[in-house]
């Protein structure tokens, strides 16, 4: 095979660099330098390199037209008519098609959202992989033992509405209603999680850094989070003489006096941190005689040399070493003098500066927090050793920690604070350890105030001894003598709930002793399970012994995985906010906010029907486990044994298993995540992706196999990738549609083989993307009779009428610039119909705020949908409502005619079928397709279409309610057959309607 590299080539004068610096050093332009395959000719006579692969002599001789045999390219046609349609009438052997969906299908967490790196055991915020791949941790689904994973990439998903999951354990997740838990019964969009489900939660990170601080230096972070002060004065408050000497040691470390102060009435003292003032007036003099050496150089006066550097007239008083210049304005001054100034002694700057080392260390680490509310655990002491992160937490818990045993005799372990980030985080910093704690609040009154705490609870008797053995506490002498003389187990927790058994769990137990019975599988066991425990939480003991003595990879995962099955104690809509996802190759999950989440349906669904009826079909791919696609095939139902799963993200290997195999036909999922060695780009890449694309192509054309590729999707929508991606496939199709509605419609962007303008209509129901037969009807089934607002479009979708239903909502606005929101249409449409509304027909709507939305998540760009829009709009503003029977079809043009749209026939057939009475479409040169039982009401302009639309029965309590019949505007129009037309007789005034009669009217 050719020998390829990767060159950056200028588009405008053609050089070539060997890497991309942004700007071309031959011609000087910017952004013009494009990554480019050089591939070297190969050593062999026999073949010869080209720009999209090797091409081997003989393979593929021409071939006269009249002798291809017409049915090579037969299409497969499967039993899902929809995805026919769109692809012009099955699937073509052969093909290259791309396939990607809209970035709010996706799975996606809040930017606050924090993930841990086992690589430097920093705790960061999801947005931190932005800056590059980064390890994360990811579960093993068959064994549950986590494991980190290399080059997960980020993704900025836009901003969505999303909930937040609250566990018993007290950690809390802000994602995406769609996002994927891990659950007993496998992965479950947290949207659908009740309260009382379980999710997959880490039983231990053990996961540490290697930066180590000196040890005073950890103890004083520990100390400053705990009771003591980062502010305009440092220092803390505390009875322990213990902490005395720790801070005694913390002052010298930072060449450093402390300061003491009895506290009356109490035990505890007050400790401050000071400058040495024996270091600190030498240092300032020593400044002062290096700064007055600067203007005598230049033979300058201090003044002179201030205005030459623009600096202020309060550093003549440095020369008497009284202040310390900023170090800002301390730069000023060598330009100024023409030369640099002699430098004092090595830190006497430091000595002499008002901020002191203390101070300036703490600031460093970002831990001058403004109140005691806002603490939190810096990412520096994250990435702490194992015996630097025991001793911090030995000293937070020394501090605020309590250490009791309660009334039974059971011993526990409480950490409190005002700040839930800092609980959070302590609690996170016991997982480190192996020790699941929980997050509580606790409210209290004082007088009127009410006090909110967060507290960290450990319980248990083996939990809190391995909390002693291991991190320790000062102090309470006598409650750790009791503790280490407990005895009890010291395995696993004991605590129930943390396992979930479920039915099938007990199927397995039982399928692993040969069926045995309950009482049969206790004794084998040694463990005494009754009936009652079928509907009740199982702790990782009794689960391990059953699993000793009945050996079953199920439940050996369950006894000794990495997992602690959480409890969900609320999942509550939260609003909005930007969303972002990771991709994880090969587990496709990682670990967030200590919780276990996830990161493609149809395509799924077609392999499966594929297998079926065309023979053996290859899923490769490179973002989940063969496992999770089993999971997720068996929800969808599909049981093919043609189906083969291979998860790959090497192109070479892949093309190998290709070719063993010999596939009717194969998906990649996804371009972004396959390579190829070759290259030294990493996945992803403009190179990688384009290459790959090409090596699938030549592929799919010579076994003559079609080839179906997923691509990553933009915030913005496009598929991501370069564009040529697009040029090289033989079909682009894209899913999109509202994912908090059920309806998705997949679209044929590009087709060589067919029609872009066909659309596919599929239901998102709980075994997958079902077709929807009839999608008008789907739409319409909510289509409420009387309310105000709601009007029904024909629109057309390729050369499928559909009818929907736009709502309209106008509303007196609070607002100095009123609100315009449109859900399914273009805003800019909206403008449109509104300047329309207002200048053509007289609605005052510039202090209305004017909402506007496609039911079922529908997005319409097409004209025709304009008379319905704006119908409804009035509708809304004048509390008339629109007929239930009545259909609408029509452009708007600026000067408020109606203007024909294409197609009227099929429209009209379809709303006939649907069973509407009349549809008011624009007045045409020639007269439509009659409909039976359909009316016809054809006129010129959207004034003549609201009069007709708008005075029907008026909506139930509404002011028009109550009007006699007699009050209301009578229709003058002239039937002709099943055709109402108001165009009037010019010659008879009486009968002609005036335009602004019409506007009196409805006003």
């Amino acid at each position: 095979m050719a020998k390829a590299r990767t060159v950056y080539t200028c588009q405008e004068c053609g050089a070539e660099h060997l890497k991309w610096g942004g700007r071309c050093t031959e011609c000087g332009e910017w952004n013009t330098l494009v990554e480019t395959v050089v591939r070297q000719p190969a050593s062999t006579s026999s073949t010869r390199a080209t720009a999209r692969g090797t091409l081997v002599a003989g393979g593929n001789p021409p071939q006269r037209l009249t002798e291809i045999q017409a049915d090579r390219h037969q299409r497969y046609v499967l039993p899902m008519g929809e995805f026919n349609r769109v692809l012009g009438g099955g699937i073509v052997p052969g093909s290259l098609v791309l396939i990607g969906g809209d970035p709010g299908i996706g799975k996606c967490v809040t930017g606050d959202t924090r993930v841990l790196d086992p690589l430097t055991g920093g705790y960061l915020p999801i947005t931190a992989w932005a800056e590059g791949p980064r390890p994360v941790l990811a579960v093993d689904e068959r064994s549950l033992r986590l494991a980190p994973a290399t080059g997960a990439a980020f993704h900025e998903r836009g901003t969505h509405p999303i909930v937040e999951l609250r566990t018993a354990l007290g950690r809390v997740l802000r994602c995406t209603p769609d996002h994927p838990m891990l659950t007993p019964e496998g992965w479950l969009p947290a949207g659908e999680l009740a309260s009382g489900s379980q999710v997959a939660a880490p039983l231990a990170l053990p996961h540490f850094g290697c930066e180590a601080l000196p040890e005073p230096a950890v103890k004083l972070v520990a100390y400053i989070l705990s009771n003591g002060s980062a502010q305009s004065q440092i220092g803390l408050t505390s009875h322990l003489p213990e902490a005395a000497r720790d801070l005694e040691e913390i002052a010298a470390a930072f060449g450093m006096q402390l300061v003491c102060y009895d506290r009356p009435r109490t035990r505890a003292r007050q400790y401050r941190f000071a400058n040495d003032v024996e270091q600190h007036a030498p240092a300032r003099q020593e400044v002062a005689s290096a700064l007055r050496a600067v203007p005598a150089r230049p033979g300058i006066s201090w003044a002179s040399q201030a205005h030459r550097a623009d600096a202020s007239h309060d550093l003549l008083n440095v020369c008497q070493g009284t202040p310390v210049p900023r170090e800002a304005a301390l730069q000023q001054l060598p330009p100024a003098a023409g030369g640099p100034w002699p430098a004092p002694a090595p830190g006497a700057y430091d000595r002499a500066e008002a901020q002191t080392p203390i101070a300036r260390f703490l600031e460093e680490l970002g831990v001058r927090f403004p109140t005691a509310a806002d603490k939190a655990v810096p990412n520096r002491i994250f990435r702490l050793p194992r015996e630097q992160l025991a001793l911090f937490l030995n000293v937070l818990f020394t501090c605020d920690g309590l250490l009791y045993i309660d009334r039974s005799g059971r011993p526990g372990l409480s950490y409190s604070t005002i700040s839930r980030r800092l609980a959070a985080d302590v609690q996170h910093l016991l997982l480190r350890f192996g020790l699941v704690a929980t997050l509580r609040t606790k409210h209290s009154r004082v007088k009127d105030w009410v006090c909110t705490a967060y507290e960290v609870v450990l319980l248990g008797t083996s939990d809190v001894q391995a909390f002693l053995a291991t991190i320790g506490i000062m102090d309470q002498d006598e409650a750790r003598r009791h503790v280490a003389a407990m005895t009890g187990p010291h395995g696993r927790s004991m605590r129930p709930g943390t396992l979930a058994p479920g039915e099938a769990f007990w199927e397995l137990l039982r399928d692993a002793g040969d069926r045995a019975g309950v009482r049969e599988i206790s004794r084998c066991s040694d463990i005494a399970i009754q009936n009652r425990r079928r509907e009740r939480l199982l702790c990782h003991t009794t689960v391990a012994r059953g699993a000793a003595a009945l050996p079953d990879p199920h439940h050996c995962a369950r006894a000794h995985g990495d997992v602690y099955w959480d409890e969900v104690v609320s999942v509550t809509p939260a609003g909005e906010a930007p969303v972002y996802d990771l991709t994880v190759p090969g587990k496709a999950n990682f670990v967030a906010n200590d919780l276990i989440i996830h990161n493609s349906t149809l395509l799924l669904q077609v392999a499966g029907m594929l297998a079926e009826a065309a023979g053996p079909v290859l899923y490769v791919s490179g973002e989940e486990s063969a496992h999770q696609i089993k999971m997720r095939a068996e929800r969808l139902g599909i049981h093919a044994a043609d189906l083969f799963l291979l998860s790959e993200t090497n192109l070479d290997m892949i093309l190998e298993h290709l070719n063993t195999l010999r596939p009717k036909t194969a998906i990649v999922d996804s371009i972004q995540t396959v390579y190829l060695d070759e290259l030294h780009s990493s996945a992803g890449s403009v190179g990688q992706v384009r290459e790959c694309a090409a090596r699938l192509l030549h592929y799919s054309k010579n076994e003559d196999v079609p080839v179906f590729i997923v691509g990553h999707v933009t915030k913005q929508g496009a598929i991501a990738g370069p564009r040529v991606l697009e040029h090289i496939v033989d079909t682009v199709l894209y899913l999109e549609g509202d994912r908090f509605h059920a309806f998705r419609l997949l679209r044929g962007q590009k087709n060589r083989f067919g029609s872009t303008n066909e659309v596919g209509v599929f239901e998102m129901v709980e075994g997958g993307l079902a077709e929807v037969e009839n999608p008008s009807e789907a739409f319409l089934a909510e289509h409420a009779a009387g309310a105000t607002g709601s009007a029904v479009a024909v629109t057309l979708e390729g050369t499928r009428p559909l009818l929907v239903e736009i709502q309209s909502l106008s509303t007196m606005s609070a607002l100095v610039q009123p609100r315009r929101t449109a859900n399914g249409i273009d805003l800019n449409r909206l403008y449109l119909l509104l300047a329309v509304l207002s200048k053509r027909v007289g609605l005052q709507l510039h202090n209305q705020d004017v909402f506007i939305n496609v039911v079922g998540g529908l997005k319409i760009s097409e004209p025709a949908a304009d008379l319905a829009v704006a119908t409804a709009i009035a509708s809304s503003f004048r509390e008339r409502p629109i007929a239930r029977d009545l259909a609408l079809i029509g452009e708007i043009g600026l000067g408020g005619e109606l203007r024909t749209v294409s197609q009227l026939e099929r429209r009209l057939t379809e709303a006939g079928k649907l069973g509407f009475k009349r549809v008011i479409i624009p007045k045409a040169g020639r007269r439509p397709l009659q409909v039976e039982g359909l009316q016809t009401i054809a006129v010129k302009t959207l004034v003549e279409a609201l009069h007709i639309a708008l005075t029907t029965a008026p909506s139930p309590g509404s002011l028009e309610a109550e009007r006699p019949a007699s009050d209301l505007p009578a229709e003058t129009p002239r039937i002709d057959g099943n055709e109402l037309d108001l165009t009037m007789d010019e010659n008879d005034e009486d009968a002609w309607l005036d335009e602004d009669e019409v506007i009196d009217e409805l006003d």
